[in-house]
């Protein structure tokens, strides 16, 4: 494939999914796949039973770990076995694939006959062979526990489906295993003629092994009179659970994990010794000399299994579903009919330029035969509307066609086509938006269109779209939670019995990434010194090797796949832990390896906070706000963005991109969108986003070379947004679209160091065929950087809608603050901030009502809102809606009658007096004596509800109402937030009058050193290696940079909850912040504070 002009060398990695081991260009003299049918076995041995890291709480190894050590060992193939899954087969086979190395693809399923289980080993010989193990695996999840899925014996039968699998059976722990070693001979002898019967003589194999463990040779002696007796023959494996025995600790560590216990506790669980590495033959021949058949076998099996690669099944064998259409019209024609029909509504005409971008729309369609795929996305949006409508949020009088349940983000923004039939509320030609980045010329498959719902739409449109393709057609895309350090350090310490208050004290403080666990713990006080005892150092060695890990398979944020032959012939699927949802079990990148077209469906918490307000309105006024038809020019809205006047405005409330906005003063919606997109990392890095700021501001600057003007000439010269990478590989070296587009996802890629030398030297060859010279190729390619930049239509679809919450937080701000309470956990700020920014509003805050609040926050008067009862701890939906019901027949009446009639849980009952949602009760004095009554009338029965009211009176007591200052902490413990005052007036009496408010911070000026105080809203280090915090105070927000040696000296104090600082002002155009110098730990006088949610690193 060469550059179109250039003459430039073809680029190889045309391949789309995302594991750079598919990319990368074979070196010199690396060994590739050979062509099925000719590998020819050297060796005597080949281990058919490896156990990946997807053999989740059990395998020790990564795929990539195995098949590099296979490589080491000159291993011509391996078998991938995982138990209960195929997560790891197609990242496996293709990565093998690029290794010269033959995969041998199946799995271990769990057999369940009656009382007994035991797993079964079932390689792929075929393609036939392989879609019944995906549909034997699926079924083992749906007839098994989520986490433990087993298979009755008696669905084998029925799911096998004649030849193309090959059965291994007799590992220890097996059915046939366990019938063996306690006598049972003849219920043996009908395990194996069952599987006879099931997939024929010649695919079974008894299977023999020699761990050095008590028992080994008696039973493999066993098994070969078994074999001799039912004429089939055996085959030796290791069972191999990581690739090098220094993993056999970690091997025992994920087993106890999965058992929730202690290696002590789990010792009968655990492996006898570390035998179960990858092996030459020639380690295993030793044991099995008397028997070089079983050793043969292992390569007789892997030659069979040649037949079948997943990874060149998997080409072209995907079906996207067809989309119904009338009688008289194919998906193309009618696709176009219906845009030509929206285009008179959206446009009020069709204008020429309409109908030029249309026609060229619908050439690249139909060019790459995508017209059923838009009309299944018209599909999915028809049943949204269908959602909407159901839920509630949707006026009767509006068509249905031009109902907006939700709206498009990603690069498919750029498609008229996509606004006309409802999956983008962006106009493309209002910001001449390009077609390459999103639907190139040259285009290899489907592109990906992301679209974002309100919650609740979301949660029940899935639901809707199963119902409609059914579980064996739909499934939600799987994706692997891996371990972090906290997860590391909490799963670690409870497995090797270390005391868990120091464990969770360290979770708590730890901030380096997992791998560098080690040296910090060398640092920490109370804990280097723990480092000489075995267990902190085996925490230690332990940490760096389970980082990165998978826990096991969970559902992806909002990818789905459809298709039109079964799901489950290509991938096995599983029930997710949410009720009424299936998961595949590959995450996005096998899905996109396999050609699969993912439907990603994303919940937006701003789509339902804003859906909230607009009803909100609605009801408290009686106004239907329309956010399509407001002013998106209205200066006041600008003018607060440009003050930074952004908590709570989707976006655009994150500190960094406050002190961004100020700077910016965007004064029009693609303004919006440059600020949107300088909040992601790539915009930032090489200092763009500054240099932007700076050229805005006025600076003088100019273009590295002419060619650089169209794709950087509204972005002043900088790069931010990907399209613009794809425009300079196209403009300055003559690249393909895709090409261009291949070139910028090779900076995304782990361990591309020779994937981008390869790109250079295209890009440079490129641009000297358009007089470019090397010098100025090179300052042009180093603008590229490997960190996450939004597409231009993405980032304008994000501004129209921060746009929008930042109209209502101006013009309805009462409704704005309901919704985003209601909405948490969501955005950048906790609710005390949230509250802080509502008071300086003019908004009041009151505290929950056990006998005015709702389930969530409501009005409570024009400038008021009132805490809904689910803000308090330990107060769940369910335990509010108890309360609520007793409440129906008449407000309860006091204290007594509370505890009584809600036949709430003590702890409940206590919370709610902590939270001051009992205030307001008759007869109530003070919270402590609240709780001492509760105390008193709360008897509950077995079931753990209160008894019948019984007099009190002569066990109640008399006491002194508690201090302002421990009802607020009692607030910010049960709330998060004190509704009528602020942590630092509690401490401010403690403080010097040198120490500074934030309210009287704007007059100082810049190289000022002052003192400043408050409570710790964020921590945060970006790309650099500073970091950022925000303090709070009584009157606002105060942004506080911390240098790298500051915070090595300091960092202990700057983590706790309350900190004064020390340091130097400074401003930089209408930003400031204070450069740290030094810092003080602030605690409160003889009490203890704590943020209720963790500042941390967001």
């Amino acid at each position: 494939m060469v550059a179109s002009g250039t003459g430039t060398t073809a680029l190889l990695p045309t391949g789309t999914g995302s594991r750079q081991a598919h990319h990368r260009l074979p070196r010199s003299g690396e060994r590739r796949l050979v062509p099925t049918g000719l590998l020819s076995m050297s060796q005597d041995y080949v281990e058919l039973r490896a156990h990946s890291w997807y053999s989740f709480h059990a395998g020790a190894s990564s795929v990539s770990e195995l098949l590099t050590k296979a490589a080491e060992l000159e291993q011509p193939a391996l078998g991938l076995t995982d138990t209960g899954n195929l997560c790891g087969a197609l990242e496996f086979a293709r990565l093998a694939n690029s290794l010269g190395i033959q995969p041998v693809t199946g799995a271990d399923l769990v057999v369940q006959e009656g009382e007994r289980s035991g797993p079964v080993t079932l390689l792929a010989e075929s393609g036939h062979g392989y879609a019944a193990l995906c549909r034997l695996l699926s079924q083992a999840h749906r007839d098994g526990q989520r986490r433990t899925p087993r298979l009755p014996a008696g669905q084998l039968a029925k799911l096998v489906d004649g030849n193309g699998l090959i059965q291994l059976t007799g590992a220890p722990g097996s059915l046939l295993a366990n019938r063996i070693e306690t006598g049972h001979w003849r219920e043996a002898r009908q395990i194996v003629e069952q599987a006879i019967a099931w997939l024929g003589r010649g695919s079974v194999f008894l299977e023999l092994q020699q761990h050095l463990v008590h028992g080994d040779r008696e039973r493999n002696r066993r098994l070969r009179e078994l074999a001799d007796h039912c004429g089939v023959a055996c085959v030796v494996t290791n069972e191999v659970w990581y690739h090098d025995r220094s993993r056999a600790r970690l091997h025992d560590v994920l087993v106890a994990i999965g058992l929730n216990s202690s290696l002590s506790e789990a010792r009968a669980h655990l492996k006898a010794n570390s035998q179960y590495w990858l092996k030459r033959g020639a380690e295993l021949a030793l044991p099995f000399q008397a028997h070089p058949e079983a050793m043969a076998n292992s390569v007789r099996i892997a030659e069979r299994c040649a037949g079948f690669n997943l990874e060149h099944y998997m080409t072209d064998l995907y079906r996207f579903p067809d989309a119904p259409t009338p009688q008289g019209h194919d998906a193309q024609s009618w696709l176009e009919a219906m845009c030509r029909e929206a285009a008179r509504y959206r446009y009020g005409r069709v204008t020429r330029r309409v109908r030029a971008r249309l026609d060229e729309e619908f050439r690249r369609i139909r060019q790459h035969r995508l017209a059923g795929f838009f009309l299944i996305y018209h599909r999915v949006i028809e049943l949204a509307r269908e959602v909407m409508r159901e839920l509630g949020h949707a006026d009767r009088e509006i068509p249905v066609p031009w109902l907006a349940p939700g709206r498009g983000r990603g690069s498919s923004v750029v498609m008229v086509v996509g606004y006309l039939i409802g999956l983008s509320h962006v106009d493309p030609l209002a910001y001449n938006l390009p077609l390459e980045r999103f639907m190139p010329e040259d285009m290899a498959g489907p592109p990906d269109i992301d679209l974002d719902f309100p919650r609740d739409i979301r949660e029940k449109l899935i639901l809707r779209l199963l119902e409609e393709w059914g579980w064996e057609h739909a499934a939600l895309t799987g994706m692997f939670a891996t371990y972090k350090t906290r997860g590391v350090i909490r799963d670690l310490g409870r497995t090797l019995g270390l005391p868990s208050e120091e464990i969770g004290r360290l979770a708590k403080i730890a901030e380096s990434r997992v791998r560098g666990l080690a040296d910090e713990l060398a640092t920490l006080p109370g804990y280097r010194d723990k480092l000489e005892q075995p267990g902190w150092r085996e925490l230690a060695t332990l940490s760096g090797q389970l980082g990165g890990f998978p826990k096991g398979v969970a559902q992806h944020p909002g990818g789905m796949v459809i298709s039109s032959i079964p799901l489950t012939d290509m991938v096995p699927v599983q029930p997710s832990a949410i009720e009424g949802r299936v998961v595949c079990q590959w995450d996005k990148d096998s899905v996109d390896d396999a050609g699969f077209v993912k439907i990603d469906l994303l919940s937006l918490g701003a789509l339902s906070q804003m859906q909230e307000a607009i009803t909100l309105v609605r009801e408290r006024t009686g106004t239907d706000l329309d956010l399509s038809r407001i002013d998106i020019a209205d200066p006041a809205v600008y003018g607060d963005l440009g003050a930074g006047k952004t908590v709570g405005v989707f976006q655009v409330e994150s500190a960094a991109q406050m002190q961004t906005i100020t700077r910016l003063r965007p004064e029009n919606i693609y303004d919006l969108a440059m600020e949107v997109a300088a909040g992601r990392p790539g915009g930032g890095a090489h200092g763009g986003v500054a240099e932007f700021l700076r050229r805005r501001g006025g600076a003088v600057w100019d273009y590295d070379h002419p060619l650089e003007e169209e794709a950087l000439g509204r972005t002043l010269g900088i790069i931010l947004f990907q399209d613009q990478v794809v425009h300079l590989g196209m403009d300055v070296a003559g690249l393909t679209a895709r090409e261009a587009d291949l070139l910028r996802r090779a900076f995304a890629r782990r361990n591309n160091e020779d994937l981008i030398a390869y790109y250079w030297d295209v890009f440079r060859a490129g641009a000297a065929a358009r007089g470019v010279p090397e010098e100025t190729a090179a300052r042009i390619f180093a603008k590229f950087n490997p960190h996450y930049m939004f597409p231009e239509g993405h980032a304008l679809a994000f501004a129209f809608t921060a746009y929008q919450m930042a109209w209502l937080r101006r013009y309805w701000p009462l409704e704005f603050f309901i919704a985003l309470f209601n909405q948490q956990p969501m955005g950048f700020w906790d609710p005390e901030t949230l509250k802080v920014e509502a008071r300086h509003m003019g908004l009041e805050v009151h505290h929950p009502d056990v006998n005015r609040s709702g389930l969530k926050t409501v009005p409570d008067g024009p400038r008021a809102m009132r805490l809904g009862l689910t803000q308090v701890k330990g107060l769940d939906a369910r335990l509010a809606a108890t309360l609520l019901t007793a409440r129906a027949d008449a407000p309860f009446a006091n204290l007594a009658d509370l505890v009584s009639r809600s036949r709430l849980p003590q702890a409940a009952l206590e919370n709610l007096v902590r939270a001051g949602a009992v205030d307001n009760l008759p007869g109530v004095t003070n919270r402590r004596q609240s709780l001492w009554e509760i105390g008193v009338r709360h008897r509950p029965d077995r079931s753990g509800h209160p008894e019948l009211d019984l007099p009190v009176d002569g066990v109640m007591a008399d006491l002194a109402p508690e201090s302002a200052a421990d009802r607020m902490l009692s607030e910010y413990a049960t709330l998060g937030l004190s509704p009528a005052g602020h942590v630092m007036e509690l401490a401010r009496p403690q403080l010097t009058d040198d120490v500074l408010c934030s309210n009287q911070l704007d007059g100082i000026a810049h190289g000022t050193i002052v003192r400043v105080a408050g409570r710790v809203v964020r921590r945060q280090r970006p790309l650099a290696k500073a970091v950022f915090m925000t303090l709070e105070d009584e009157w606002g927000l105060i942004p506080v940079a911390v240098w790298p040696d500051v915070w090595q000296a300091y960092k202990q104090e700057l983590k706790q909850p309350l900190v004064v600082i020390q340091g130097e002002v400074s401003r930089i155009d209408n930003t400031m912040n204070i450069a740290t110098h030094c810092a003080w730990g602030l605690k409160l006088p003889g009490r203890r504070f704590e943020n209720v949610t963790r500042p941390d690193w967001r």
